[in-house]
């Protein structure tokens, strides 16, 4: 049994008018078996001010949820996003929608049960 996985499902924000995306970050987490679906929390992206280009994910701590290790999930999510997926928010709009975030997150899931969390891809070939 893991101690604690993160599964998570989308960040979805939209740009405020100080130039940065405030949204929520959904996910389902699961503690020594118990899972707890669709936990949302605050999400701010924004961008460095002195390393243009260079943006970060901010996520307000879950206070009702007993979550170890939150910030090294964190920075996990962070390095996932913008290093691994290259993913580069856009401060432009399609049409008439405000400019906005949104990811989504199929397939993997974050395992913080050792002393960093590893991005693992889920095993859909279970039985």
């Amino acid at each position: 049994m893991r101690f604690l996985n993160v599964y998570p499902k989308r960040i979805w924000a939209t740009l405020n008018p100080i130039g940065a995306f405030e949204g929520h970050f959904t996910f389902d987490l699961e503690q020594y078996g118990l899972i707890t679906k669709d936990v949302v929390c605050d999400v701010t992206v924004s961008e460095d001010p002195v390393m243009v280009g260079q943006w970060k994910i901010w996520v307000k701590p879950l206070f009702d949820v007993d979550m170890p290790h939150f910030q090294k999930f964190v920075e996990t999510l962070n390095h996932y996003v913008f290093d691994v997926l290259r993913f580069s928010p856009n401060r432009s709009a399609l049409g008439k929608d405000l400019p906005s975030v949104k990811i989504f997150f199929d397939g993997i899931y974050f395992d913080m049960s050792g002393t960093e969390p590893v991005v693992q891809k889920i095993n859909t070939d279970a039985k």
